[in-house]
């Protein structure tokens, strides 16, 4: 019986010996022959002569001789070039395709599928879903107040920063919008909240590091960059959550892309980031800026990133481009290992707040924490770090997390947080047995990391009316209202127990 081994010892040897492959498909959809020849060739770098209706010239196009099959002159050029070419553009031309056709794997492509697919159904559940009522701020502080370890995670723009709007006119003001700043008013509450014992606050933002750094590190909390991406406490280093497949060769090329978008679009902006890429349109003249807005995403899709691992991810006034599964939800439970690490709980989180103003691909953030899922029609979104195979109904098992979990590395921006070697922990056990136990048996404990009720939980959205959030709130002026509140309540509670 053949299983196909036989085949590929034949084939595979003869691609792998040839120095030249020619393909003339006249019409053809997906050829993988020339795969297969790029695949062979990683020692002896010959050339794919590769014809232009052939699918796989969109692919491999870059490093291919790309002929007209029913031009002979053509051809027979494109033979003698290839058998007289030089070593070194043999090796550009394969090293070219051979890193597409070691990276777009049938595993990236599912990835892909799959994401997009969840995006459809995001989409289509949004469609269907019903105004969310404003936040309960009352309820929401009696329920903060009876819990004894509380997680709060909020966003940066348009929610903590100061309304830009102005009510009765057009758009609003540019240059604060492009500036981000903590609002005035949240200053003495966060620092209030900061410094309550019971409660981590974690602001969860797509900004860069340096904008977070500038606005929050007076305080005491966590800063998550770039939807989670770059991760540190304000009293350490900068460390990376990203996940080590994560490619993002594309960033550069895409640069001039959106630089050029900003030059042809009058009062848009574009902002580089280390992991994606933002063009906004909000400010421009709104029937140009969407025109501008297809015309960018025809290229995009044509060009620059036909063949990159990427998402774009269309604001109602903003074109973004990421990489494939960088979401706020997707960092969450990242971002949770290296709180635990950094702070081993005594007691599992109990309250949760997360509000924001997020795209639509962000608002996982919101469903992964949900304690049930609904009881309605709508399935919502769901991590699968958290939930696996759940059945609609089921109530998900607490999310347990070893205090010792760090999934991240320490980046480039600065040193990450310093962990005890093996070695050096052995020899503080000969000096401290006791204090060494303790940790060792600390370390093998796996904590029940969150514990909660659906009435302890409060997702809300700022300024989106139809979302996955449980609630919504009109404007961050909403949101100080709210967080001023709480701040109140950690006060009086701080009394009480004195």
């Amino acid at each position: 019986m053949d299983d196909g081994s036989g085949w590929w010892n034949r084939g595979g040897a003869r691609l792998g010996f040839s120095d030249v492959a020619l393909v003339t498909s006249l019409r053809d959809g997906m050829n993988l022959v020339s795969y297969e020849f790029v695949a062979c060739q990683d020692a002896k770098k010959g050339v794919l002569i590769l014809s232009e209706f052939a699918g796989a010239a969109q692919s491999l196009g870059a490093g291919a001789l790309l002929v007209n099959p029913w031009n002979i002159t053509e051809v027979a050029a494109a033979i003698g070039k290839a058998l007289n070419m030089s070593d070194e553009e043999r090796e550009k031309r394969h090293k070219l395709n051979f890193k597409h056709v070691t990276t777009h794997t049938a595993q990236q492509w599912a990835e892909t599928f799959v994401s997009e697919l969840n995006d459809t159904v995001v989409e289509a559940q949004l469609r269907i879903t019903q105004i969310r009522p404003v936040l309960p701020v009352d309820y929401a502080v009696e329920q903060f107040l009876s819990c004894g370890n509380r997680l709060l995670i909020l966003g940066f723009n348009a929610t903590l920063t100061e309304s830009v709007d102005t009510p009765g006119t057009r758009g609003g003001d540019q240059i604060k919008e492009m500036d981000l700043k903590l609002h005035p008013e949240l200053k003495v509450p966060l620092a209030t909240l900061c410094n309550d014992p019971k409660t981590t606050i974690v602001v969860l933002s797509g900004s860069r590091r340096d904008i977070l750094d500038d606005n929050f590190g007076e305080f005491d909390l966590w800063l998550a960059a770039e939807h989670g991406m770059f991760l540190r406490h304000t009293r350490g280093h900068w460390m990376t959550t990203m996940p080590e497949h994560l490619n993002l060769d594309w960033v550069p090329s895409l640069k001039h892309v959106f630089e050029y978008f900003q030059d042809r679009t009058p009062r848009s902006h574009f902002e580089p980031r280390e992991t994606s890429l933002v063009w906004n349109y909000k400010y421009a003249d709104f029937e140009f800026g969407r025109l501008q807005a297809r015309d960018m995403l025809q290229h995009l899709s044509t060009g620059p990133i036909s063949n990159a691992s990427v998402e774009v991810v269309q604001g109602s006034r903003s074109v973004e481009v990421r990489a494939v599964g960088v979401t706020k939800g997707s960092a969450i439970d990242r971002i949770l290992g290296e709180i635990v690490h950094s702070k081993p709980l005594t007691s599992p989180i109990d309250y949760v707040l997360c509000i924001g103003h997020f795209l639509e691909k962000d608002e996982d953030v919101y469903t992964f924490f949900e304690p049930e899922l609904p009881s309605d029609n709508v399935s919502y979104q769901r991590t699968k770090a958290v939930d696996t195979m759940k059945l609609p109904g089921e109530r998900r098992p607490p999310l347990k997390l070893s205090p010792s979990r760090g999934g991240s590395k320490a980046s480039s921006h600065g040193k990450g947080h310093q962990r005890s070697s093996p070695n050096h922990e052995k020899r503080q056990g000969n000096n401290h047995n006791g204090s060494a136990q303790q940790r060792q048996s600390l370390e093998k404990t796996s904590w029940s990391v969150l514990d909660l009720k659906k009435e302890n939980y409060f997702s809300c959205a700022v300024g989106r009316t139809r979302t996955s959030a449980r609630y919504m709130l009109g404007s961050s002026d909403d949101v100080v209202s709210f967080l001023k509140r709480l701040a109140e309540s950690v006060s009086s509670e701080s009394l009480t127990v004195q």
